[in-house]
Parts: C-alpha cells; structure tokens; sequence
C-alpha cells in the first residue's frame, strides 16, 4: 500500500467509520496512518472532496483495508 508525506493537517475526516473486517481498524485510524489525513488520501488519488468523489474514495479505501487484513491473515498462518 502507497504511503504518502505525512502531514499536519487537522483537517476532519469524510465518510463512514467502519471497522468491519479489519480487526477493528475504522478507516479513519486507517487513512490517519497512511496518509495523515482525508484530503491527503483523496488527493493522492486525483480525487477531490465531493460527495462523489469521497464515495470513490471510499471504494478504494475499503479495497486497501480488505487487503491489508488479507495479508494479516496469510502472515498468521
């Protein structure tokens, strides 16, 4: 998974705080710790913060988590 510069951005988050199938992992803490922020994240997509573009932004977001618990899950057997 891409991480890109960390920022200082206090900039609020978008979008649902799900942690389903992540082990507890809510996409907030998930794009806090790879990107630094939503902008970030969007950004670093070509996406700006759009209601629609934060739904496609959602979409890759939750295709990254699931992989990251996929590789969690291959790594403990």
């Amino acid at each position: 998974m891409p991480k890109s510069n960390q920022s200082s951005s206090k900039a609020p988050t978008q979008g649902s705080a799900s942690s389903a199938g992540t082990g507890g992992q809510t996409k907030y803490s998930f794009i806090k710790n790879n990107w630094g922020s939503r902008p970030n994240f969007q950004a670093s997509f070509g996406l700006k913060m759009t209601p629609e573009d934060i739904e496609e932004g959602n979409a890759i977001l939750d295709a990254f988590m699931e992989q990251d618990r996929r590789d969690a899950a291959a790594q403990r057997k």
